[in-house]
């Protein structure tokens, strides 16, 4: 798997899971950990391991108000009205759907073990190395970005 092939795939599915399942379209993307110029930290951020072939981790990071915004999107109904259970409950959610599509648009004839997705600390890099993929996307209320790592298959 070449790096633009995974960066390709990355974005496809994040894109495709925000339109189908939150109503929610990307303004801009690109690679690397964060959009220049923002500075502020993802306030929810959820992480997976997956176990096949290949082995590895996933992130997903977002602000707490855009954490809202998709919560709302996917739950169908007010920002109002989602709390911040119901938006980190999202949060998870949309990680191991994510991680999902990901790695079915690589290896569409693996099987993976996928764990519970997890709310982590948002610090960058806690559990992750820099070797892996990170993708930022422009939401328009916010900055949601993902990690991909993957282990070297043996």
């Amino acid at each position: 798997m070449e790096p633009n092939e995974i960066q390709a795939g990355l974005a496809a599915a994040v894109e495709e899971v925000l339109e189908t399942m939150c109503f929610t379209s990307v303004l801009s993307s690109g690679e690397g950990a964060a959009l220049a110029g923002i500075g502020a930290p993802a306030a929810c951020t959820a992480a997976l391991r997956f176990k096949g072939a290949p082995s590895g981790g996933f992130r997903l990071g977002v602000p707490r108000n855009l954490a809202r915004v998709v919560g709302a999107g996917f739950l169908g109904c007010e920002e109002t009205e989602v709390s911040d259970t119901q938006a980190e409950e999202v949060v998870c959610e949309l990680a191991n759907m994510i991680c999902g599509s990901v790695l079915s648009r690589l290896e569409s004839e693996a099987t993976f073990q996928i764990t519970h997705p997890e709310l982590v600390p948002p610090e960058p890099g806690a559990g992750f190395s820099d070797s892996g993929i990170h993708r930022w996307f422009d939401l328009g209320d916010g900055i949601l970005t993902v990690s991909l790592q993957l282990q070297p298959t043996i």
